[in-house]
């Protein structure tokens, strides 16, 4: 059975991932704060498994793809494993975890509004005799985001630049921000301006006119911050300033 680093996972993951079989491990394992299985947390050099359930399907247009979804158990709690599952018609079960905040003067003079999102599980797909590629990155490099090797916010802002057609952040009067591409809705939060962060998003947004959005897979958006590394790490890392409607 194969191991990386600390991590065991089933040999048969290399038939899905090929070379980015093993940062695809590693990423799994540093992603994870705690023990699938038995809910304990996860300590360095611990003996790990990796499980993937993978679903399988082809979409409306003739289009395959395929998502992954990942945990990690101690060794001692459940062994390495890798399930295939079927699916009639398009991906279904797909979540978008995103986040708002803004950079203030620490990173530049002025204050500027930035959304972060990221579908969950990573969704993949391939066209008939091509290789396997990301749907959310492949949309977003369509319509004029750029990749991002570098993480800092500092870096981000000098590099990033404005997107092509079709996409545009809309704020409307109630504070609901909907950011769409080509009409369909890739993410929305509900902004509330008795909020102090919220108000100062809302207002930055109208007075520069365009938002930084900050996409890719394996972007950690938790409760207490966002960490780039791992959409970093791997390629997938996506940035563009987005016009500002009103609505």
């Amino acid at each position: 059975m194969p191991t990386t680093r600390n991590v065991a996972w089933d040999e048969r993951l290399a038939a899905f991932k090929g070379r980015d079989t093993t940062h695809f491990v590693t990423l799994a394992a540093d992603l994870a704060a705690e023990c699938a299985a038995c809910g304990l947390a996860l300590q360095p050099d611990e003996l790990l498994s990796l499980i993937v359930d993978i679903t399988d399907g082809t979409d409306a247009d003739g289009f395959e793809y395929q998502s992954f979804d990942t945990c990690i158990c101690h060794r001692r709690c459940r062994e390495p494993g890798v399930s295939l599952h079927r699916a009639a018609g398009g991906p279904d079960e797909l979540a978008v975890i995103g986040a708002r905040f803004t950079l203030g003067p620490r990173v530049r003079a002025r204050t500027i509004p930035v959304l972060a999102f990221t579908l969950v599980p990573v969704l993949t797909f391939r066209e008939p005799g091509g290789e396997l590629t990301s749907a959310l990155v492949s949309v977003l490099l369509t319509h004029g985001f750029r990749l991002s090797l570098g993480t800092g916010y500092d870096e981000i802002v000098d590099q990033v630049r404005e997107v092509g057609p079709g996409v545009d952040c809309t704020v409307a009067e109630s504070g609901l921000v909907i950011l769409s591409i080509d009409g369909g809705h890739m993410y929305s939060h509900q902004m509330d301006r008795r909020d102090a962060g919220d108000a100062e998003w809302l207002d930055a947004a109208a007075r520069k006119g365009k938002v930084l959005v900050i996409s890719g897979d394996y972007l950690e958006i938790t409760d207490t911050g966002l960490n780039l590394d791992p959409a970093a790490r791997l390629g997938t890392l996506a940035t563009g300033h987005v016009p500002v409607l009103t609505a």
